[in-house]
């Protein structure tokens, strides 16, 4: 089960959840103050987020978790898991979230 979208807020940084959904950090801030994701689109890359979080599993830190959000993949031929997501290839971050929690290290 993925992680729910209010975990999901105030676990990333503002700006990688802003990256990865295309909202604008107030936007998010918002959002980490209670208020509801109103847009279909948000939504939806906000569940894609906690999909993902939810196939690295629960033992990466925060900071790890952002480390691979905005670090560079082999997996991904030297593109960002969260450069992905922005551009909507959200297949492409779910792999690389698969083969690193598979012990791929990239």
């Amino acid at each position: 089960m993925a992680l729910a979208v209010a975990t999901v807020i105030r676990r990333l940084p503002v700006p990688v959840v802003a990256r990865a959904t295309g909202a604008h950090p107030r936007t998010v801030e918002r959002w980490r103050a209670g208020v509801t994701p109103r847009r279909r689109e948000y939504r939806g890359r906000l569940d894609d987020l906690a999909s993902i979080l939810a196939l690295l599993g629960p033992g990466l830190s925060r900071d790890a978790q952002r480390q691979w959000f905005t670090a560079s993949s082999a997996y991904l031929g030297g593109r960002r898991p969260i450069d992905e997501l922005a551009a909507g290839r959200v297949e492409l971050a779910r792999g690389a979230a698969v083969a690193y929690a598979g012990g791929d290290p990239t």
